[in-house]
């Protein structure tokens, strides 16, 4: 008696999980969001009017998009901080100026 009701808890433990897993499977109804897309912009440094390109991955929402300029603050070592903010989609990305010119990006 006790198998019998050890393999109908086993067995029902299966069908369970198993319906959970379906129905998780059809809970998406939205198709996935494209991959972001890989865009270059110009940032210039605010002491001294340097141009710099540089490449960074945006939603695909904003590539066709130009970033607003946000504002710059010290960072350590000497390095500006600028952070430029895409409008449409509320996307924000800091880029890094080294004291040497190297630039970093920060998603």
């Amino acid at each position: 008696m006790l198998k019998k009701s050890l393999a109908a808890a086993f067995l029902s433990c299966l069908v369970v999980a198993s319906l959970g897993a379906k129905l998780n499977a059809g809970d998406c109804c939205c198709p996935c969001p494209p991959p972001p897309q890989k865009v270059c912009i110009c940032v210039v440094d605010p002491c001294t009017h340097c141009k710099y390109p540089v490449e960074l991955c945006v939603p695909a929402c904003c590539a066709d998009e130009v970033p607003c300029y946000a504002g710059c603050r010290k960072g350590a070592f000497g390095r500006k901080i600028l952070t430029y903010k895409w409008q449409c989609c509320g996307h924000c990305v800091e880029v890094v100026i080294t004291k040497r010119g190297r630039t970093i990006v920060r998603d």
